[in-house]
């Protein structure tokens, strides 16, 4: 988007470069996005609902209420069949209904490469929203889903895995983030989800956007052991090794091994919040996080400067 003039009025909160864009209209601040995905996993209905909640998250992130959707839709029948784009349909749907969110109808293209996504449309409650800017020195970081997906996808499309493997990790992508969203908006300085820049770019674009360094341990960072294995064996997604040479430049890694490096650039489909919040809250967003039943990692901490350092 860089050089070019986009139109913008005097409603526009929010425009490009954030997880969502946000507008003001008729006294209501409302998030828009879009997002979709080629199949991470065999099982149609998986990959819809997969799909489903992986495009609301961005809502999410921005500590909103998704409300309607349209889908947005690559296939080509003469290799799938409608059968199989219908079990799509029907994974996502059932995500929907779930997250009550309304679908009102899509657009779909004739495509080799199946994909399949939701644009988005919610409103944001009290006109509040966060944003990847607002992170303070001092702060904690927190994440809400493992990381490691991009790993088990890779070795799943080439036969290494099989679909049993992929167990808790589909699990984490279709739960959706609207309890951890609960959660940022009651905690949260900044906030971001955790998808294709892996755990390192997105914890990136909070400390660019805040003008701050965040610090990430290794050891705090919850993985799924299969990836850890599976990236040990030489066995990672190109994206990963984008994602990583994107970075390095602004990245401080001190004692971390190549495999470690790879793990924490590895893209993520459908992945948790991560956000910041005051230290001196930590006990009390545990609290709430149980009773909201958000699982949640303190994974490092925001500290003067600026970049990323990861031990």
């Amino acid at each position: 988007m860089q050089g070019l003039d986009l139109y913008t009025d005097g409603n526009t909160l929010l425009g490009v470069g954030d997880d969502a864009g946000v507008y003001l209209y008729g006294g209501e601040v409302f998030v828009h996005t879009v997002d979709f995905i080629t199949p991470v996993v065999n099982d149609p209905y998986l990959w819809g609902g997969i799909a489903a909640v992986n495009s609301l998250s961005d809502v999410y992130a921005m500590g909103c209420t998704p409300l309607s959707a349209l889908a947005v839709v690559g296939f080509n029948q003469c290799d799938l069949g409608l059968e199989v784009f219908r079990e799509v349909m029907r994974g996502c749907a059932d995500k929907l209904r779930e997250a009550k969110v309304v679908l009102l109808g899509g657009h779909t293209v004739e495509d080799k490469e199946p994909k399949f996504g939701l644009a988005v449309t919610g409103v944001c409650p009290q006109g509040k929203y966060l944003t990847q800017q607002g992170a303070r020195p001092g702060e904690l970081l927190a994440l809400t889903k493992p990381v490691g997906v991009g790993i088990l996808t890779k070795a799943l499309k080439e036969g290494k895995i099989s679909d049993q493997d992929m167990g808790k990790s589909v699990e984490f992508m279709l739960r959706l983030n609207d309890g951890a969203s609960q959660l940022a908006r009651e905690f949260a300085s900044a906030c971001t989800d955790v998808t294709g820049f892996g755990l390192l770019g997105h914890a990136y674009n909070i400390a660019r956007k805040s003008g701050v360094m965040l610090s990430i341990e290794f050891s705090r960072v919850p993985a799924y052991p299969l990836s850890v294995s599976l990236v040990k064996e030489g066995i990672y997604p190109k994206g990963a090794v984008d994602n990583y040479n994107y970075l390095k430049e602004e990245l401080q890694s001190e004692g971390l091994e190549w495999w470690q490096l790879l793990l924490l650039s590895d893209p993520v489909t459908s992945g948790g919040l991560l956000f910041t919040f005051p230290q001196e809250r930590a006990p009390l967003l545990q609290r709430r996080a149980q009773e909201l039943g958000v699982e949640v990692w303190i994974v490092g901490q925001v500290e003067e400067g600026r970049g990323l350092r990861v031990y």
